[in-house]
């Protein structure tokens, strides 16, 4: 099962125009969202849900998708991203579905998932989600063991969208291993959190998954790291095993 592959590169949008809880509740939920504190938000939006009484805006809906989809309760988050694409039109819409068919490649429903990224491309050709989706779509073809056609929409990433930051966390492009140098030691970044117990979290999981993991200290945060290796191509193989597990992956000298 792949869990939490995607979700460095979710795509957040700060709506501005809540239908039901005021402004300044949603906007609270949404800075503890990018805080790294994704049970608060849960909490919180289920008392504004009790609050109002009402099973959600499409907006809260939406933050508590993700917020679900970061704890790893995906049924929780499937029920959500439902809601809001049933409730909400335009941008929000979309962004339900693409949610909702992330819920399906975590989740290992993968027909299901491809069926959603598909339509989202069909329906709105010009989205603004197009590079998302492509990775989104290299994943799921890599998790079938396609690799002629995962590699067919890595390229297409390439080609399209060379500034994406999707590109950045794609295998298999050889550029992206360019700036390695010999004689250094190597790691495979897995995470970063702005909150030190959800990095320790997520080592956890890594270490009883046997996996070397150990955190790293950044300016505004923690990298959580795997491996420590002299090869380049030490590196490389343990980012190829660690995205097939289903984890973001990043190679660092």
């Amino acid at each position: 099962m792949i869990k939490k592959n995607l979700l460095s590169i979710i795509v957040f949008v700060l709506f501005s125009s809540p239908s039901f809880c005021s402004a300044a509740e949603l906007n609270t939920l949404k800075a503890d969202f990018l805080a790294g504190n994704y049970r608060r938000v849960i909490f919180e939006g289920q008392a504004l849900i009790k609050k109002f009484n009402f099973d959600s805006s499409p907006d809260l809906s939406y933050i508590l998708g993700l917020s679900y989809l970061k704890e790893g309760n995906l049924e929780a988050a499937e029920e959500s991203f439902k809601r809001v694409i049933k409730d909400a039109r335009g941008e929000l819409n979309t962004q339900g579905r693409l949610g909702l068919a992330d819920t399906y490649l975590i989740g290992a429903q993968l027909q299901d998932a491809e069926d959603i990224y598909n339509r989202i491309i069909t329906d709105q050709p010009n989205t603004s989600l197009k590079a998302a989706i492509f990775f989104r779509l290299s994943q799921l073809e890599f998790k079938k063991g396609n690799n002629s056609q995962r590699n067919e929409y890595l390229l297409r990433l390439k080609k399209d969208f060379p500034l994406s930051p999707e590109l950045k966390l794609t295998t298999g492009i050889p550029r992206i291993y360019s700036s390695l140098q010999k004689n250094q030691e190597y790691s495979v970044q897995v995470g970063f959190f702005t909150n030190s117990q959800n990095a320790n979290s997520f080592k956890s999981k890594l270490l009883a998954r046997d996996f070397p993991a150990y955190l790293e200290q950044a300016n505004n945060g923690w990298r959580v790291k795997v491996g420590r290796f002299e090869s380049v191509q030490e590196a490389v193989d343990l980012e190829s095993k660690l995205s097939q597990e289903g984890f973001p992956t990043k190679i660092c000298p």
